[in-house]
């Protein structure tokens, strides 16, 4: 890749006018590693990503410290859709085994309830029993008595029919009370077979009840039986859910996100680097997309020359620009860090995801991701830095015109001021995060 030519007012020895962005200029316009300036063109074309997942327990140990605005950014790749299948069939074997424990709770709960009720049955049915027993019992001994008394005091049909129609004078009260005592067994003979059939109906009511009841106490059994080898299940699941959610959104993090060309790191270090601006400094206006666009020129979001970005923000190996020693159409820059950041204690280079110049870098060090480190090679932190470096450029930077004076003056180049813009754009119609930082 062939570095832009600087233009000659961006020599640090002509900028005296600029106090101290003077050198801060240069940490784009000497890069080698910028892409050639030219119109952004549209973004890569990506399969649709699918529905995201619920955020994760912030409890769980190991999760990447990605923002929780990212929680439902759709991210695409094989290794995050392997994890997140891995999970998802996890998850389901937890859901399994939870759903089959809370349905042995359900049922031995329900199986007691219903112990209960049919217990309480079975008692009143045995008190109806016995005070129905009772009953005859002394309609036994009354029959009895009637039998006997009519056995004793005897007489003939029609005396008894004279009395019953009490047409004779001359009836006696021994007579009367013979034909009540006929009438009286009747009677008792009529309420000994009601009561009869009443015992035989609460009889047949209580063996149905103690049936059920009976069944009751064994499913309750067996659902508590049961229980300990599905708590056990239960258990033994869980953690393997949790170890494969983490496994999932570290990849998720490394993992592109839907329909741009960059990470969910790298999304993660351009929404932070603007939501500490929208504190630091609210007037500038610096939206995520808009530091977006200069890492996509200056380092292809942390990945130039076959670099990987990690969950840290670190690449996978660090970033350095050639020599700017006045060839390949550099300046000549000295070395100002004794090697240092980039190896080199003749000349100075660029470094970095963002290209920083050490002597930029040194005035602009930020720590990004608070790990208490400032690190050119760190995407959260370079990302920062030349966020606060657009913000003293430049102020309204929401709109094209304070973008277009913040990126001319981070790189003196028309053509890269459109090409950077140009991607920024794009960056902005294509991911839609919440909140002001997002707009």
């Amino acid at each position: 890749m062939q570095p832009l030519r600087p233009t000659p007012d961006l020599h640090p020895r002509r900028r005296a006018g600029l106090g101290v962005l003077a050198a801060v200029v240069l940490v784009a316009a000497l890069t080698p590693l910028r892409a050639a300036a030219r119109p952004a063109g549209p973004l890569p074309a990506s399969a649709p990503a699918a529905v995201p997942l619920a955020p994760p327990s912030p409890e769980l140990e190991g999760l990447p410290p990605l923002s929780l605005d990212l929680a439902t950014v759709p991210v695409e790749g094989r290794a995050a859709d392997a994890a997140r299948q891995s999970y998802e069939e996890a998850d389901a074997a937890l859901r399994a085994a939870q759903t089959h424990r809370t349905g042995l709770d359900r049922a031995a709960t329900g199986a007691l309830a219903v112990q209960r009720g049919l217990s309480a049955r079975a008692a009143a049915v045995r008190g109806r029993i016995a005070s129905t027993r009772q009953r005859l019992d002394q309609l036994q001994a009354a029959i009895a008595d009637a039998a006997v008394a009519m056995y004793v005091d005897g007489g003939p049909d029609a005396r008894l029919d004279a009395a019953m129609t009490d047409e004779q004078p001359s009836v006696n009260e021994a007579d009367r009370k013979e034909v009540l005592l006929h009438a009286s067994l009747d009677v008792l003979l009529a309420d000994r077979v009601a009561y009869q059939q009443r015992l035989d109906d609460a009889e047949a009511e209580l063996a149905e009840v103690e049936a059920a009841l009976a069944e009751h106490v064994a499913a309750h059994g067996e659902a508590l039986a049961g229980r300990p080898s599905a708590v056990e299940a239960e258990v033994a699941a869980a953690p393997g859910v949790a170890q494969r959610r983490v496994a999932y959104e570290r990849a998720r993090a490394t993992a592109q996100v839907a329909g741009v060309d960059f990470s969910l790191v790298a999304l993660d270090a351009y929404h932070r680097a603007a939501r500490t601006m929208a504190s630091e400094d609210p007037g500038c206006g610096v939206q995520w997309w808009a530091v977006a666009g200069i890492s996509k020129v200056e380092g292809r979001h942390g990945t130039y020359g076959g670099a990987d970005l990690l969950e840290n923000g670190d690449t996978s190996r660090r970033i350095i620009g050639i020599p700017l020693n006045g060839e390949n159409e550099t300046a000549v820059i000295l070395d100002s860090d004794g090697g240092v950041l980039d190896g080199d204690p003749v000349y100075d280079r660029a470094v970095g995801p963002m290209q920083f110049i050490p002597q930029t870098w040194a005035r602009f060090a930020a720590d990004g991701n608070g790990d208490g480190t400032a690190s050119p090679f760190n995407l959260y932190d370079a990302t920062l830095a030349a966020a606060r470096y657009l913000c003293r450029a430049s102020s309204g930077l929401a709109g094209d015109d304070g973008l277009r004076r913040a990126y001319f003056a981070y790189n003196h180049s028309e053509a890269y001021v459109d090409t950077v813009l140009g991607w920024a754009r794009r960056y902005e119609r294509a991911v839609a995060l919440p909140g002001p930082t997002g707009s």
